[in-house]
This record gives C-alpha cells, sequence and structure tokens, in this order.
C-alpha cells in the first residue's frame, strides 16, 4: 500500500481540532474520520516543529515517522481504520529512540484510539 499524506494545512487543522489524540513519550498520535477521503482509504501526515531542532533534525524525525509507518502498513494493516487521517507529531525524544521501541509505542497508541 502506498504512504498518502496529508499536504494541505486545514487538513492538519481539521484532525487537531475534530480528532482523537493520544501521546507517549516520543510522539503525539491524532485521528480524525476524515469523509473527503475517496479512493486513498488512509492518510497520513507528519510534523516536528522547530521545538525538536534545525531542519536536518527535523527531518531526520520526520523521515523516521514515515518509515515506521510504512513498516506498520506492511506488517498489520488491520492496526489502521479505512477513511480516517492519522497525523503524527514528533517530541524531542523521537531523535533518540530506537526504532524497535518507537514501533511498540505506536501500536499501544493505535489500540487506545
Amino acid at each position: 500500500m502506498k504512504l498518502v499524506t496529508l499536504k494541505k494545512r486545514r487538513d492538519f487543522v481539521l484532525s487537531n481540532k475534530h480528532g482523537q489524540k493520544t501521546h507517549n513519550k516520543n510522539f503525539i498520535l491524532q485521528e480524525y474520520c476524515n469523509p473527503n477521503i475517496s479512493d486513498q482509504g488512509l492518510m497520513f501526515g507528519f510534523t516536528a516543529t522547530k521545538r525538536i531542532g534545525n531542519a536536518v533534525k527535523r527531518n531526520r524525525a520526520k523521515r523516521r515517522m514515515r518509515a515506521l509507518i510504512s513498516s506498520l502498513l506492511k506488517e498489520d494493516n488491520i492496526l489502521f481504520k479505512e477513511k480516517y487521517s492519522y497525523v503524527l507529531i514528533a517530541k524531542q525524544s523521537i531523535l533518540k529512540a530506537s526504532f524497535f521501541e518507537m514501533h511498540n509505542q505506536l501500536k499501544q497508541c493505535l489500540s487506545r484510539l
């Protein structure tokens, strides 16, 4: 399954205002039932604010989150709900966390939603 990402600011704002949220040590996960999704089925957004660090660190955090979602989609697509948008917001500690730790934390967050 191809990773379809959110591009427009309004999609991120809708997810923040009307979606469900959960968090852990490394990131915040927002879930929003998006009726505008037609054929994609699932959409993902990745955010890393300036609190994370300079552009290199922010891009690294977003790359790690994209890789995390891609691996989960390949392994177990049933964790994600159809017609939903998911937004991952990075926290400072994501730069030092192991991939295995982030993988387990994301699964826990998805089960809480």
